[in-house]
């Protein structure tokens, strides 16, 4: 707790007027009328008075003294910020020249104007033309002051506080110079034909040196401080930077303006101030990112931690700090370490996740969507803290800075309140607390905002419910909708082998994350016009010489419109994607190779096995499989390492042209075919038994009426490949997909629901799952088409038409990708909750009772 501050004079009115009435009696015993109307009292109420005015004063200077402690330490406020939005101007039919837009044009919406600060033109024949404009007045080389050639010059702006913009030179400080006296390359301004060396913004004169042309400013208040010099014991004091020169002019170009009445909606920007011939303008989008000046009391709580940062980021909450003190575009900032977080992390990595700035005009009732947070998210913002970030980082320490993720969640329920009170009112009372609550940025019912990776519990919400409303009788049908879950056709299926209890699910155009062993999903990546076929994540082959690539993950696509194929790849779990190629054929399966320390996919078509580098516009080449048939196509591909460190690459033929084999790496011309000729084989997988590899294969079944033909499964690396077959108990019809739990298969099929197998078995036969196993009936006895099955450490993945299903034995199936739930909402530790419609019932108590 804190330290108490006593009041240096802790009297009170009502004692001071006792204390001069006691003393009274004893000098004045005559003076008997001690009543309100008695003018003596009167006068000692009226002295009373004013000395408990004079120790309010007196008691005020411990308060003082901590601004003043503050103001020593470099304390500033917050300026405030002007609010951005593109501008689009649009040429009238009978304009046809190039028509010029200068700097300084204004667009207006009443009392609100946005300046365009750069000088742009309107080609010839060119429609329209979008320039960003700000909500601010640009001062142009405002005289400040003079110099004196003495240090500790400080001068004030005529216009204070200076906005800050998303502009990257939004404030130029100019001293005077001789005309031709400046070396090549040196940055300068000119005005009223003289010459302006630009001076360096610091945000201490600790660490200049004496040369240095540098200055403080304070945004704030408008004041510009030049170094002062300091007695360090020699025969004279030191200058710490240097200061402008005697009679040099000192010129200041900045933006002044700003605040939160800058975020005008969109559409209301019509009018130029000064109107352009054959113009007319508009703005599109909304302006963002206008924000007050700091007020007082928040400068005085963040003063404390000011003090323990010293500028430096050394723990989390210097770098939190730091990214929020920074900019006044970001709220809120959570700091960490990414090798604690993430398995593709490099040593020294710090991530600074940032939540931006919302005003509350765009928040009424402090509604806030996920869109409108996303939408204040800008580039410049984030580039200008992790400038500042990167300027003040620990030596041997890296810096990411990147915007939060949201999960946007609506709470439905239904309660009872008291007969006597309004449904009306208590909803819109409950309504407010839930998206004052269920916010990422800080409202009056939750100052801090909600917590990075705090999951919603229904228990939260009872206890909202029932503790904060008075007239509440109780609650039930409490549940989440989630506005995103993969409960739709799931075609792709891949747990992630670095990262722990990491999955994820191709849901058409959409791919879902999961970071907590499947409870809960997160939609990270959409691919408009794209169908996901294939998620493949790369192996943990844990083989000397195979190069590891955690995080590293492609993406199979197609491509609605013209069938033709994408393939994308993130290297860091799915948080940023590139696309590597397009394919006119349909990729129907990829797998991951080293090719010299290079990652590289391979790609199964219908004309062919493909290699791309997972590079950004790569160029895929055809590899050589089968020379009599080069343009044989291919169902599945699937790279292994094997136990003595032999990189083999396995395909399965189109056309039931058998497997075939590569031992060299996938290499053109090292293929052999090694079996299953006349078998439709669609699905393979490798099985890692002991010292053994064991390719399995998948085989699919035209007739619906036939149970299949199964299976089948052979040892590698033998003096010749035989394949048995694994049909024994098989109802399934045609294999999709192959995975194995511990010494236990598990396939993914087609009318048969998920069959396991126990691979140590001397007599192996597939077990069928039960029709109430969980996954879901076509009708009372066939199982919905089950399209993809993965493992992992211990349980398993199912994906089809109805979404995922998680087991930990084959055998019972729950769906863990519900949009709706009564449980919980969790999101990922980097993650925030968002807000979306919530919808609370509210009736009256019908039985009457109290």
């Amino acid at each position: 707790m804190t330290l108490p501050v006593p009041h240096l004079d802790d009297r009170t009115f009502d004692g001071l007027v006792a204390e001069a009435l006691e003393r009274a009696g004893r000098s004045c015993p005559e003076w008997t009328d001690r009543s309100v109307h008695d003018p003596g009292v009167a006068l000692v109420e009226v002295f009373a008075h004013l000395t408990e005015v004079m120790l309010y004063r007196l008691n005020r200077l411990p308060e003082k003294a901590y601004v003043e402690f503050l103001n020593l330490l470099g304390v500033h406020r917050h300026p405030p910020a002007a609010a951005w939005v593109p501008l689009t101007f649009t040429r009238a039919p009978t304009a046809t020249e190039a028509i010029t837009i200068p700097a300084g044009t204004q667009a207006t919406a009443k009392t609100v104007s946005f300046t365009v600060t750069q000088s742009v033109v309107l080609a010839a024949g060119q429609a329209e033309l979008t320039v960003p404009a700000y909500h601010c007045e640009v001062v142009e080389g405002e005289l400040v002051g003079v110099g004196t050639g003495a240090p500790g010059q400080s001068h004030r702006v005529a216009r204070p506080p200076i906005a800050t913009t998303t502009e990257a030179f939004d404030v130029l400080l100019g001293v005077e110079v001789p005309d031709g006296s400046l070396a090549e390359g040196v940055p300068a301004r000119t005005h009223n034909g003289r010459t302006f060396e630009i001076w360096r913004p610091v945000a201490t004169f600790a660490g200049a040196g004496p040369t240095d042309k540098v200055y403080v400013l304070n945004r704030g208040s408008g004041v510009v401080s030049f170094a002062p010099a300091l007695d360090l014991g020699d025969a004279r004091p030191v200058t710490l930077a240097a200061v402008p020169p005697a009679n040099r002019e000192i010129r200041l170009w900045y933006r002044t303006g700003g605040g939160p009445e800058g975020n005008v909606a969109a559409g209301t920007l019509t009018t130029l101030r000064t109107p352009i011939p054959g113009l007319s303008v508009t703005n599109r989008e909304p302006a963002r990112g206008g924000r007050a000046l700091e007020t007082i009391e928040s400068a005085l709580a963040r003063g404390p931690y000011e003090f323990y940062g010293l500028q430096r980021a050394v723990t989390a909450r210097d770098f939190e700090l730091l990214a929020t003190s920074g900019s006044a575009s970001v709220a809120r900032a959570r700091a960490f370490t990414r090798t604690a977080m993430w398995s593709h992390a490099r040593p020294g990595e710090v991530e600074t996740v940032l939540v931006p700035h919302v005003d509350p005009q765009a928040r009424p009732d402090w509604r806030l969507p996920m869109e409108t947070v996303v939408a204040h998210q800008g580039d410049a913002a984030r580039d200008r803290v992790q400038q500042d970030l990167d300027a003040r980082r620990a030596l041997g320490t890296t810096v990411v800075t990147t915007w939060a993720r949201y999960k946007a969640v609506a709470v439905k329920g239904r309660l009872v309140v008291r007969a006597e009170d309004d449904p009306d009112v208590v909803r819109r009372r409950i309504h407010d607390r839930l998206h004052q609550t269920v916010s990422p940025l800080p409202t009056p019912a939750n100052p801090t905002g909600w917590g990075f990776g705090e999951p919603l519990r229904a228990s939260n919400v009872y206890r909202w419910l029932e503790q904060a409303e008075p007239g509440v009788r109780y609650v039930d049908e409490v549940r989440f909708e989630l506005l995103d879950a993969p409960d739709k056709r799931v075609r792709a299926l891949a747990a992630d082998a670095y990262q722990a209890d990491t999955w994820y699910a191709g849901c058409e155009e959409v791919l879902f994350r999961s970071t907590n062993g499947a409870r809960g999903w997160e939609a990270v990546r959409r691919f408009p016009g794209e169908t996901i076929r294939r998620v493949v994540p790369a192996q943990d082959n844990a083989r000397p010489g195979v190069v590891a690539r955690p995080g590293t993950v492609a993406v199979v696509s197609q491509v609605d419109e013209s069938g033709s194929a994408r393939v994308h790849v993130s290297d860091d779990l799915g948080e940023s994607w590139l696309q590597v190629v397009e394919m006119e054929d349909p990729v129907l399966d990829a797998a991951w190779i080293d090719r010299d320390g290079v990652a590289a996919l391979l790609l199964a078509t219908d004309t062919g096995l493909y290699e791309v580098e997972a590079r950004e516009a790569a160029v895929p080449l055809q590899i050589q499989v089968d020379p009599s048939d080069a343009d044989l196509g291919f169902y599945a591909v699937r790279s292994f390492v094997s136990e003595r460190g032999v990189v083999g690459v396995a395909l399965a033929a189109q056309a039931q042209f058998g497997v075939y084999l590569s031992t060299a790496g996938g290499r053109s011309g090292t293929f052999a075919n090694v079996g299953l000729t006349g078998v439709d084989t669609r699905t393979l997988e490798v099985q890692l038994d002991g010292p053994a590899t064991v390719l399995w294969a998948g085989a699919a079944e035209s007739d619906a009426r036939k149970p299949g033909k199964g299976c089948f499964r052979a040892r590698l690396f033998e003096a010749d490949v035989r394949w048995q077959p694994m049909a024994a108990g098989w109802l399934g019809g045609t294999c999709w997909s192959l995975a194995f739990l511990g010494v236990t298969a598990v396939a993914a099929t087609q009318s048969g629901g998920v069959l396991r197998l126990d691979t140590s078995a001397a007599g192996p036969q597939w077990l069928a799952a039960d029709v109430n196993s969980g996954l879901p009936l076509r009708d009372r006895t066939r199982f919905e088409p089950v399209e993809a099955v993965t493992s992992g450490p211990a349980q398993i993945l199912t994906g089809g038409a109805k979404g995922v299903y998680r087991s930990d034995d084959a055998q019972r199936f729950a769906a863990t990708a519900n949009r709706t739930t009564a449980d919980a909402v969790t999101v990922p530790d980097t993650w925030l909750l968002c807000s979306a419609e919530h919808e609370i019932e509210v009736v009256r108590d019908a039985t009457g009772s109290h």
